[in-house]
């Protein structure tokens, strides 16, 4: 395969991921509304698109692996090809707990529910989905002194997770939710902790990708820059 050509299955394989996060981004658009407008309708939307976004991600994995079979890739092209892998498991794993989330919203339509617990998950929501928005636009431009400041933005969301998992243990003195919504919101806390470290993780992938660091040494030489 002349090199011209290889690059362009590249740029193309490039595309494809970015095309997936995009579509797992509408769908964490969607679960936010419903979350904040209480509107299951939405969510029914976003429920069963794990399994488009699974398939559409194990298509990708193949194509990368036939890519390097069919040429044999410089080590630049192997750190892309690999980082593409990377960033598509974790775009997939996030439109699985999308999904999840969504369903959990859909099976306790009308239910009461902690109105201050409630409204922490909304907050919590609102930051994992610009956190995963931020990632996947961070490494679509290469940004990396951008993804290097994503990491304050997931202090923010464990903060949040701390104040959920206080409330869930310790209800407040108003009404606290029924019993099957409250141990649905346990399981969304831990979800959305989880969609806002795969964009963190996406984000800094393109540390990798531009200097073949990992993002531990790539922070530790950035913050001794001036050392000396």
């Amino acid at each position: 395969m002349p090199r011209e050509v290889f690059q362009r299955e590249l740029n193309r394989m490039f595309e494809e991921v970015m095309e997936l996060g995009d579509g797992v981004s509408e769908a964490l658009e969607l679960m936010t509304s419903s979350m904040r407008e209480r509107d299951a309708d939405l969510a029914r939307r976003v429920v069963g698109s794990d399994a488009r976004f699974k398939s559409r991600g194990a298509e990708i994995d193949v194509e990368c692996m036939m890519l390097q079979a069919r040429q044999a890739p410089v080590a630049r092209d192997l750190r892309f090809l690999h980082t593409l892998q990377g960033v598509t498991n974790h775009v997939v794993r996030s439109g699985t707990l999308c999904e999840h989330i969504c369903a959990a919203l859909v099976e306790t339509e009308g239910h009461e529910r902690d109105d201050e617990l409630d409204a922490t998950l909304i907050e919590m929501a609102g930051l994992a989905r610009d956190l995963f928005r931020d990632g996947i636009s961070v490494f679509r431009e290469q940004d990396i002194e951008r993804a290097r400041g994503l990491q304050a933005i997931d202090d923010r969301v464990d903060l949040l997770y701390s104040e959920a998992l206080g409330l869930i243990a310790n209800p407040s003195s108003g009404p606290s939710g029924t019993p099957e919504w409250r141990m649905r919101a346990a399981l969304m806390t831990h979800y959305l902790e989880r969609i806002a470290d795969h964009g963190v993780d996406i984000g800094t992938e393109a540390i990798f990708l531009a200097t073949g660091e990992r993002i531990e040494d790539a922070m530790d030489r950035y913050l001794h820059r001036n050392d000396g």
